[in-house]
Order: structure tokens, then sequence, then C-alpha cells
């Protein structure tokens, strides 16, 4: 694989994302606000465009056939299934979140994250798992008063 196709496929997602963003993750899961000063929706709006735009233009600038198609690719196949494999993970982690909540579905993440990281010594994995998942819990839900999913 060389950096052009590399290049291309990472423009493609980012640029998918975007759209996705845009026109379903924004407008579904962004509160309108209450109709006076700027909208909640407004920055969201504003970087996932951006994101958007320069997903479109990594395209656009390797559409064409260049000297880079004899690069090889900066990033090996390997790195980018195990990076697949950690997106895989944080999107179960967002579907378990609404399903069971925060604190099931961040120690989940943590301990699947940690196992993939090579601990494979149970104790570590799950002090750490449950103990960094109540720390936020607390924190963000009893100290700040900001409910977590």
């Amino acid at each position: 694989m060389n950096a052009r196709t590399v290049d291309l496929w990472a423009g493609v997602g980012i640029a998918a994302a975007g759209l996705i963003t845009l026109f379903y993750l924004i407008p579904n899961y962004v509160s309108a606000g209450f109709g006076f000063g700027l909208s909640p929706r407004a920055f969201p709006y504003l970087c996932a465009g951006a994101i958007t735009v320069l997903g479109v233009f990594l395209v656009l600038l390797n559409l064409k056939a260049s000297r880079r198609d004899q690069i090889k690719a900066p990033v090996a196949r390997p790195a980018l299934r195990r990076l697949l494999v950690v997106l895989s993970v944080l999107v179960v982690t967002l579907a378990l979140m609404q399903w069971a909540g925060y604190l099931a579905a961040a120690v989940v993440c943590v301990a699947l994250l940690m196992w993939m990281m090579g601990e494979r010594r149970w104790l570590p994995i799950l002090l750490t798992s449950v103990g960094w998942s109540l720390f936020l819990w607390f924190l963000f839900d009893r100290l700040l008063g900001t409910p977590l999913p």
C-alpha cells in the first residue's frame, strides 16, 4: 500500500464521518437551544463542517496519480487493523453506554483497552477499570453536578 492510497481512504473516511455528523448526529443529538443567543449546535456544526471540508480536500489532493505512488505507506497494515479494532471497541462502548449506562460501559471499555495493550493480570485490570470509572463518575456526577449517560 502506498501513501497516496492511505491518504485517499483516510480522506473518504473523514469526509463520510463529517457528513454523518452534520446531517444525522448533530440534528438528532444536540439540542436546538431556547431560541435566543448562540445555538448549542453552532460550534458542533462549525467543527464538523471544517472536518468534512478538510476530508474532501484530502480526497481531491490524492485523486490524481503523483510521485507519492512510489512512497510506501507511513502506516503498516497491522497498525491499521489495530486502529479499526480500537474504534470498534469505542463504538461498542457507546452502544453499551446507551443500554447499560456510563459505569458499566466505562468498566468494560477500560478493561478491554488494557487487555488489548497487553495487560493480562486480572487484578490490575479490575482495579483500574472499576476504580477509574467510579472516580470519573463521582467527579462529574456528584462533585460537578454533570450527569453522565
